[in-house]
Formats: structure tokens, C-alpha cells, sequence
């Protein structure tokens, strides 16, 4: 029954972050199983459409990330990591900061979703928009903040270790902004060595949100 009312939303969440390919086929299943082994974890049966959602983006970028390690080379890491880094305050913090760096209708949208918890269809009613609209911007937030997350941690972590970031930082206040993301993204863009030291941030190796 969970799977006939939930596998449309759920196979929605999939393609959007990885696209018709095979693997798409695993990761739905995939998502199902997991729910299955942790139902009891859901509080609230209202909630479940989205608590599928949120396993099954979870696995995407779980699936997508192994990919990235077989294919680029980049040092592996254990699951357990991310749920450490969920689980400690310093990441919730760090989230919280970076949600700074985006627009004003950015940060209303994650406000609704997470601090509201409001469904799919009270966000399109808030912001007049369609609910194939919604999904595409619950889309482009994550991306946002995913990249929004990389750049202060690029500003943190790395200020002082590329002479040019830390000419660029040198009136940041440590408040941040849009146009202080923006700022840091458009160096390391430009930055051999930034653009490297990106792929050690924890946000980055997590993917986005």
C-alpha cells in the first residue's frame, strides 16, 4: 500500500537528482526497503509522503556520491560521517549560517519547509506559484544552499591559506550574505587552488540538502 500511494513522489525525487538512468530503478526500491526498516521511526503518518521524499534524496545522493568517488578518485568516506556531521550541533549551525548567503524568497522557502513544515501544496498556496513549480524550486534551493555551505566553509577553513581569498575577506565581518557567497563562489571559480580545497569540505563531500 506505502508503495502504490508514495512510488509516484518518490521516482519525482529520484530523476530530479539523478536523471533516467538504470540506477534510478535501485534507488526507489532502495528507498521503500529503508522505510520499511525504519517505520517506526516516523512520528506522524501524516508526514509520510515527505519522510519518503527525504529518504529517498538521501539515497540519490548517496548512490551519486559513490559514483563520484569510483569515477574522480576522491577519498572515501563512510556513511557513518555524514550522520556524524547531521548529528552534531556544528553542522546544524553551519547550515544555519549558510542559509544567509541566499535570497530573501530562498530563505522563505526553507523557513516554510523546515521551520513551518508545511506540505507541498501550503507552499504553492503561499507562494502563488504551480506545485510542479514548487518542486523545481525545492530543487534549486538545495543546490543553492549546498553551494552556499561549500563557500563559507571555503572562507573559514581556507581563508588563510590562499593569499587572494584573504585580500578579498579582508572587510568581512564574518557576516554573511548573498553577496558574500557570490563573492567567494566567483573566486573559486577562478581559484586553482580554492576550487582543490573545496573537495575537502565537509559539504562537499555530503552533496547538497
Amino acid at each position: 500500500m506505502l508503495y502504490t500511494d508514495c512510488e509516484y513522489h518518490v521516482r519525482n525525487v529520484v530523476l530530479r537528482r539523478m536523471g533516467v538512468q538504470a540506477a534510478s530503478d535501485d534507488v526507489v526500491h532502495e528507498t521503500f526497503l529503508r522505510a520499511s526498516e525504519h517505520i517506526d521511526q516516523l512520528l506522524d503518518s501524516q508526514k509520510i509522503e515527505s519522510w519518503l521524499c527525504a529518504i529517498a534524496k538521501n539515497e540519490s545522493y548517496r548512490y551519486l556520491r559513490q559514483c563520484q568517488r569510483m569515477s574522480v578518485g576522491i577519498a572515501d568516506f563512510d556513511a557513518s560521517d555524514a550522520e556524524e556531521l547531521n548529528a552534531t550541533g556544528e553542522w546544524h549551525d553551519l547550515v544555519e549560517r549558510a542559509s544567509k548567503g541566499l535570497g530573501a524568497r530562498d530563505q522563505r522557502f526553507l523557513e516554510m519547509l523546515v521551520g513551518e513544515d508545511l506540505g507541498w501544496h501550503e507552499i504553492a498556496e503561499q507562494l502563488h506559484i504551480s506545485l510542479i513549480n514548487v518542486y523545481k524550486f525545492h530543487h534549486r534551493v538545495e543546490e543553492r544552499l549546498a553551494q552556499s555551505c561549500v563557500a563559507l566553509e571555503l572562507a573559514t577553513l581556507h581563508r588563510f591559506q590562499c593569499e587572494e581569498l584573504c585580500e578579498l575577506l579582508r572587510e568581512w565581518t564574518g557576516e554573511y550574505s548573498p553577496l558574500w557567497r557570490k563573492r567567494i563562489v566567483h573566486h573559486a571559480q577562478q581559484c586553482a587552488a580554492c576550487s582543490g580545497a573545496i573537495k575537502k569540505t565537509p559539504a562537499f563531500r555530503l552533496g547538497s540538502f
